[in-house]
């Protein structure tokens, strides 16, 4: 009997291994989420530590090649806070200088090595293009990898060695072109914008509207909306809208290189510009419509290329001289108030010279106008074609059968030359239609009109004006005989 009470004894204090194995797991377990919790503790404390802020600071400092600055930073909860981030950048950077003003940024933890930051906010933003930069300290290496954190071997592997940055919104964006004397020859500023960056492949997704759009010697310009890319010292714009005068509009694409002074390659499509925005003085009263067109811009500010085409709907023109005699003599006041059923030109600009040609101005049933012209500062030359529908100069003697001689295309044509400046310009034209109207009718006059349109003829000199000279005398000439045409 006492055999069995101690073989049962010993049965009773077997270990289960099911237990075991259950109770070694939960062990392991604990252990696990502790180690987890306090390396996760670890690396809180790392990325809220200065060690941390260091790191950023390298890591921009490479990606950027910039000497970077940024200020204390402050965590609450999930978001890191920084007054501001400075980089200047180096020789081979692409920009001399970079600020943002009060960042904000949503961290997402570390996932795979990289430091997630889904999103970050900034206040102002400024980004300077100019020749003057600060010059590398001897002996960093641009190319030179940053250095891992200097902690334990166990917590390391918790540790990013990359950061991952999202949408980077901008309540105010300014970029500024400025050359070595100071000048700004660009300036883009107040612009609300959303920024993709890629660390990797150094291009930048930028996406922006409002703001301004400031160069010299041309209208302030109104950003509507902004799609481009920038890599290093060049933007690559896929698209943007601009205002600009009072009702205008610019659709346009194209590239910017703010390398040096700066170079541009831009094509434009401009719509709803008004013609008297565009010129100054009594011009403003002679000429009417809205422009649209391509234009194209190349070059540097300061040495723009503007090439293109303008085509301008409901146009009109008033109170041009030489419109002004035909309307009188021809007893059609449709010629003082031209609306024109087409009118456009292609036109080169090069600093003070202006090239207009392939002029073409018609109103339908009246009259055409062809040719070329260059304004040169306040000067204008130009050589035109001028046709009219056959019968509107009837009232004129002697137009259709001495001056428009040629017939095409439903019009009778004759050459006519521009001189003289923008605000008076001159033209030959009407003193041909008058010498050869009164050539015409000197022909048939009666005797006494005839004896007093001698007196006129003759010169204070006693020699007599030959018909040709009628093209100075002839306007008081025709005035004598108008009761003729009657």
């Amino acid at each position: 009997m006492p055999r069995k009470r101690a073989s049962r004894k010993k049965k009773k204090s077997a270990i289960n291994p099911l237990v075991a194995v259950l109770v070694t797991g939960v062990v392991l377990l604990v252990l696990f989420v502790s180690a987890l919790l306090f390396a996760k503790s670890a690396v809180r404390g790392w990325l809220k530590g200065d060690e941390f802020r260091d790191w950023l600071v390298r890591k921009a400092s490479v990606a950027l090649r910039a000497n970077v600055e940024l200020a204390g930073t402050d965590w609450q909860g999930a978001e890191i806070y920084s007054d501001s981030f400075i980089a200047e950048g180096y020789e081979d950077a692409g920009f001399s200088k970079l600020s943002l003003d009060g960042i904000r940024a949503r961290t997402g933890g570390v996932e795979q090595g990289a430091f997630k930051i889904p999103e970050v906010t900034v206040n102002r933003f400024q980004m300077e293009f100019s020749p003057d930069r600060k010059r590398r300290p001897p002996g960093e290496d641009r190319e030179a990898p940053v250095a891992k954190p200097k902690v334990p071997g166990w917590l390391a592997k918790y540790l990013p060695n990359r950061a991952e940055v999202g949408d980077v919104i901008l309540s105010s964006a300014r970029v500024d072109v400025k050359r070595a004397d100071g000048s700004t020859p660009f300036l883009m500023q107040g612009v609300k914008a959303t920024v993709e960056p890629d660390f990797h492949t150094n291009v930048w997704e930028i996406r922006g509207q409002s703001g301004n759009i400031r160069i010299p010697d041309q209208p302030e310009i109104d950003l509507k909306g902004l799609a481009m890319r920038w890599r290093q010292s060049e933007l690559f714009i896929d698209q943007c809208g601009l205002g600009i005068y009072e009702n205008g509009h610019v659709d346009g694409s194209g590239e910017i290189d703010f390398s040096g002074e700066g170079n541009f390659n831009l094509e434009l499509e401009i719509s709803s510009i008004d013609v008297d925005e565009l010129v100054e003085g009594e011009w403003k009263e002679r000429l009417g419509g809205t422009i649209s067109g391509p234009i194209t811009i190349t070059g540097r500010p300061g040495a723009f290329v503007y090439e293109g085409t303008m085509n301008v709907a409901e146009a009109k023109i008033e109170a041009i001289p030489v419109l002004t005699v035909v309307a009188e003599y021809t007893r059609n006041d449709q010629f003082k108030h031209l609306v024109l059923s087409e009118a456009k030109t292609d036109f080169t600009k090069v600093g003070g010279k202006t090239n207009l040609e392939n002029i073409v101005l018609q109103s339908d049933g009246l009259v055409r106008v062809e040719g070329d012209m260059v304004i040169q500062g306040e000067m204008v030359v130009g050589q035109f074609q001028v046709g009219v529908a056959p019968g509107t100069l009837r009232w004129i003697p002697g137009a259709e059968r001495q001056i428009f001689t040629e017939q095409r295309e439903g019009f009778l044509w004759t050459p006519m030359s521009l001189s003289g400046t923008v605000s008076e310009p001159k033209e030959d034209l009407s003193a041909r239609l008058i010498a050869a109207a009164g050539e015409e009718i000197l022909k048939g006059l009666p005797a006494g009109v005839l004896k007093e349109a001698q007196k006129l003829l003759n010169s204070g000199d006693g020699q007599k004006t030959t018909p040709g000279g009628l093209i100075e005398q002839g306007k008081p000439l025709l005035d004598l005989i108008t009761p003729f045409l009657k």
